[in-house]
């Protein structure tokens, strides 16, 4: 190879490997995205908001397949294993819940990233249909929760 040649590739070899190290976090799967520790902003608990001060200080922890929710005094108020399926839209999120002293408990829900730091995560309590959309209607049996994540 001639040395223009390689000069005239060397810079598009350099910028090829360095292009994925700042993509758009968007490219990113969705459990990689959704890795940390989100603050709990809004709620909506079968068509009835859920008061400011009930949701203030709840925060959810997100790592590998486990969400867990914290009260305010840190107290773990719910846990389940996940996961996700990308291929479908909206993103579908299974969940089993596994809370001490209560038998397995599977829910099926959706989840979208927003812009920004914030996602949206809506499901269906167990035995009732994924919902379909991100609604928790008066007299279903959908959970709605918006969360940021946390500085």
């Amino acid at each position: 190879m001639s040395r223009l040649a390689l000069y005239a590739v060397l810079p598009a070899l350099v910028f090829a490997s360095v292009v994925p190290a700042f993509a758009d976090e968007h490219t990113q799967p969705m459990l990689k995205r959704l890795a940390g520790v989100w603050e709990v902003e809004e709620g909506v608990n079968q068509g009835e908001e859920i008061p400011e001060d009930e949701l203030e200080g709840t925060i959810m922890k997100i790592e590998k397949d486990m969400i867990i929710t914290y009260d305010r005094e840190q107290r773990e108020v719910y846990r389940a294993q996940f996961t996700l399926d990308e291929t479908k839209k909206p993103v579908q999120i299974d969940m089993i819940t596994e809370m001490k002293g209560m038998p397995p408990t599977k829910s099926f829900g959706i989840i979208k990233m927003e812009e920004g730091d914030e996602f949206e995560i809506c499901y269906a309590l167990p035995g009732a249909d994924r919902p379909k959309e991100f609604k928790s209607p008066k007299g279903s049996k959908v959970m709605l929760f918006e969360a940021e994540r946390e500085d």
